[in-house]
């Protein structure tokens, strides 16, 4: 008898874990690239969030600031501000004044929005923050210097 050739058993098995090797080192490196991509959007948050703060403090600052007494109203709204890349568009109005009872103190309030954002709406680097904060500032008509209150 003559011995049997088995040529060729060995070469699907190894194509087989080739393609299965091939598959695993793809989803490995999608794995990957999500996990960047998470990281990236994270931190660009965080630094939206900041640059949103920046401009509601920037504002606040203007409305309250004790060494301008003249200034009762709003900076100029919207203001444009470039914050570490970030376009921070931040608005300021002045609601209804409140008179406190029993004094000649006005309350005025305003209302303080900041939206950083970063990159092109629709895009995967889009990132967006908005902030809103409402501050109070007395206008005393007293005794005391204008726009303080005991």
């Amino acid at each position: 008898m003559k011995p049997i050739k088995q040529q060729g058993f060995l070469l699907p098995a190894a194509i087989f874990i080739l393609v299965i090797l091939a598959a695993l080192g793809a989803y490995a490196l999608n794995i990957t690239s999500v996990q960047q991509n998470t990281s990236l959007q994270d931190t660009q948050g965080t630094r939206a969030y900041q640059a949103a703060r920046a401009g509601v403090e920037w504002a606040a600052y203007r409305v309250l600031d004790p060494g301008n007494v003249a200034l009762v109203a709003c900076p100029v709204s919207p203001s444009a501000l470039n914050i570490d890349n970030f376009v921070v568009s931040v608005t300021c109005s002045r609601s209804v004044d409140y008179n406190e009872q029993g004094t000649d103190h006005t309350i005025a309030m305003y209302d303080i929005s900041a939206t950083a954002s970063f990159g092109t709406v629709g895009t995967i680097n889009f990132i967006q923050r908005q902030i809103q904060l409402t501050v109070s500032k007395c206008l005393g008509k007293d005794e005391v210097s204008d726009y303080q209150c005991n």
